[in-house]
């Protein structure tokens, strides 16, 4: 039978091991799915918002100068 001290070392050890190999893991470099942040995903921008960006400058100038007309009357 085995000994209730060689069975809590059993069990620590079942906890304890697969944690250490993450660490490990991570400060020999082996983790490569890494999160940095909101930062590198503020700066990006999709195919979408930049139409929407272009549509909208060509509208604010076509408005700037006054509608329909190219001198600023209407």
């Amino acid at each position: 039978m085995i000994s209730g001290f060689w069975f809590l070392m059993i069990i620590i050890s079942l906890l304890v091991l697969p944690l250490l190999y993450g660490m490990l893991r991570n400060f020999f470099g082996g983790n490569t799915n890494r999160f940095y942040g909101d930062e590198l995903n503020k700066q990006r921008r999709t195919k979408k918002e930049a139409a929407y960006d272009k549509a909208h400058e060509k509208t604010a100038r076509y408005y700037e100068r006054g509608g329909a007309g190219g001198d600023g009357t209407p």
